[in-house]
């Protein structure tokens, strides 16, 4: 089956190579998780065998450079398990590589958005090609008056469970079905409630791919125990490379003088105390620094997710200049009741021109998907009632 999935990849890159016309690039978010790398392709390719969405000569692209796609050790390694060609993909963000790299504007390309629902900032110039919506996030209100063909926005644990339900909906066969099941059972933490992600439509999703996996199938317990001890492999990486390896940047409204908060944020798959012991302190502060002044960013936000004590524990830590600092020092001392900051580390750098402050969360649940529009309100007006 990952055969018939490799052969579509390639056919993608021939009409790419060949300036087909009209093109639809259906694309993935920026932070690149396995929700956003596989959830892309099924989309493109039910699209292919689905004329009635209206979407001509639909081909799947990662929205970060490709070279980090093995950064993603989680999806390297269960492509490489299932027979995926990675080499295959294709992807809108140049690096320091030009290997298949897609120019949108220049192919004259419609654009449907996956996994996310608003344009990063340096694709701002594409909304006006933006011709679909699929996502599982805080609604933006974007392309409303472009997205007419398709715009579905739902909040489910995983964006795979919406591509599972066109699947169904079409009555179309899902090709190599643990492949699509992966991202589900990831997102939703093994359908753990504690979690709060899982939703019904999780379950139905996945107890309808199982039937199809029949005798191939892996249960979703021991999938979910190999998944994350892939995931969780990062500490082989350097600072830099475990801070871009899911990174997401966006640029709040907020009551400053500037009037705009660019904000950095960093999803890493361990304790923060697993990633100051490994590395040391000093050195995360330093790295951030520099990642911070690379990406002209006014604060970088890392969300932490791992296991502590046996159970699942949510951490987040600030690195800002010491002014940006005392906006997010009020953010922590105002929580909400039922959640509470315990400071964990406060570091400056060697020059003191930037601080880094990590915080556990009493609540595991907080995620970035959960994060994001939190930060977004608090900033613009002070509150925070989504949280």
């Amino acid at each position: 089956m990952s055969g018939i999935i490799n052969d579509f990849l390639r056919r993608c890159l021939k009409k790419v190579a060949g300036k087909v016309q009209p093109l639809t690039v259906v694309q993935g978010n920026e932070g690149g998780d396995m929700d956003s790398i596989v959830g892309c392709i099924y989309l493109a390719i039910l699209f292919d065998k689905q004329p009635k969405f209206g979407f001509e000569n639909p081909v799947p692209v990662l929205n970060f450079p490709k070279e980090d796609f093995g950064l993603r050790n989680d999806v390297a390694k269960l492509f490489t398990e299932l027979g995926i060609d990675a080499s295959l993909l294709m992807s809108v963000q140049r690096g320091q590589f030009a290997d298949n790299f897609i120019d949108i504007a220049a192919l004259n390309a419609s654009v449907v958005l996956y996994d996310h629902n608003k344009l990063r900032e340096n694709q701002s110039n594409l909304a006006s090609r933006v011709v679909g919506v699929v996502d599982h996030h805080f609604d933006e209100q974007q392309y409303i008056d472009t997205a007419v063909k398709l715009r579905i926005l739902r909040c489910v644990g995983s964006a795979c469970t919406l591509i599972t339900e066109l699947y169904r909906e079409c009555g179309e066969d899902v090709m190599c079905p643990t492949l699509l099941t992966a991202p589900i059972i990831l997102d939703t933490v093994n359908f753990e409630p504690a979690q709060k992600k899982v939703t019904p439509e999780d379950i139905a999703a996945y107890e309808w791919l199982r039937v199809k996996e029949s005798v191939e199938g892996t249960d979703a317990a021991t999938l979910f125990a190999k998944l994350s001890k892939w995931k969780d492999d990062v500490l082989g990486l350097s600072v830099p490379e475990i801070l871009r390896r899911d990174y997401k940047q966006f640029n709040f409204k907020a009551r400053t003088k500037k009037g705009v908060m660019s904000t950095g944020t960093s999803s890493v798959p361990c304790t923060c105390k697993q990633l100051e012991g490994h590395f040391s302190v000093n050195m995360v502060v330093e790295e951030a620094a520099k990642y911070m002044e690379q990406h002209q960013l006014d604060v970088l936000v890392f969300t932490f997710s791992g296991q502590a004590s046996g159970k699942h524990s949510r951490e987040i830590a600030f690195c800002a200049k010491p002014d940006t600092m005392s906006v997010f020092a009020s953010f922590v001392t105002e929580a909400p009741s039922g959640l509470s900051f315990t400071k964990i580390t406060k570091c400056p750098t060697a020059d003191g021109s930037y601080e880094y402050t990590s915080y556990s969360l009493s609540d595991p649940s907080i995620s970035r998907k959960k994060l994001v529009p939190v930060l977004s309100e608090f900033l613009a007006e002070g509150t925070r009632s989504l949280l």
